[in-house]
């Protein structure tokens, strides 16, 4: 009997036993947590296409007219280039034969007689009277000065018997009559001041007192050298009132015409 009830108990306990492991294992599953599924892709965006409003037909017209506009301006730039270009060869072409003329002239002046350089100092006298008669008493030009000290040069060289060194004094002078003439008819024009003018035949002058060369036609411009009294110079071009000159030792600058004089 004892042997009987001690499987009993045995078999009661194994049973006990495996009723405790499957409740244990159930709590055990039911504490896991399943992986969350993974989300699914997303569709693709709309492709929105946007439709150009309609342009009115008054803004259709606006900008035909403007593209008209550019290309008319286009053509007027293009235009004005060539023009440009064509004046810069006219005006090549015309100190050229300015040149010429003056080389003819001074080949003339070599072979003048005294009727020749009397009657052309005599034209050139009247042309500085009749310049200085047409100017307001109050202004009186540098340049008007300089062309009187070249047209009483003439004097000696004329009494001597040399009538082409007269008559190129006489020239230096007319070119001096000349370049006042055109700046007063420049300013009568109301026109700015040109920029600037090489003379057609380069003038001997000489530094009135000590003066300063420049380096450009302007009051304070930066000084170049100090030039001594009766310096000689030779003028190439002019500038309103300025005259660009060179000296003896080759430098080139600017000197106001009211210090300079004839040599």
């Amino acid at each position: 009997m004892d042997r009987v009830r001690q499987e009993d108990e045995r078999e009661l306990r194994v049973s006990v036993a495996r009723r405790v492991v499957t409740l244990v294992a159930v709590a055990l599953a039911g504490c896991v947590t399943a992986p969350p599924p993974e989300p699914a892709p997303l569709p693709p965006p709309a492709l929105v296409v946007t439709l150009p409003e309609p342009l009115c037909p008054a803004c259709m017209d606006q900008s035909a007219e403007i593209s008209r506009l550019r290309q008319d301006l286009a053509s007027r730039e293009s235009e004005l280039r060539d023009l440009r270009s064509s004046q810069r060869d006219q005006v090549k072409v015309i100190q050229e034969s300015k040149s010429e003329v003056t080389r003819a002239k001074a080949k003339l002046r070599r072979l003048a007689t005294q009727a020749d350089a009397a009657s052309y100092i005599a034209e050139v006298e009247v042309a500085l009277k009749a310049l200085r008669s047409s100017l307001p008493a109050t202004l009186s030009p540098p340049m008007l000065s300089l062309a009187q000290g070249f047209l009483e040069s003439t004097a000696a060289p004329f009494a001597q018997g040399d009538y082409g060194t007269a008559m190129d004094r006489a020239a230096q002078a007319e070119q001096l009559v000349s370049v006042v003439a055109d700046n007063q008819a420049a300013h009568g024009a109301r026109a700015r001041v040109p920029g600037e003018v090489p003379l057609h035949a380069t003038i001997p002058v000489k530094a009135l007192a000590e003066s300063h060369l420049r380096r450009e036609p302007l009051p304070k411009a930066p000084v170049l050298t100090v030039l001594k009294k009766d310096s000689p110079l030779v003028a190439h071009a002019y500038k309103g009132t300025w005259m660009r000159v060179e000296t003896e030792d080759g430098k080139s600058g600017w000197i106001s015409q009211a210090q300079l004089a004839a040599r």
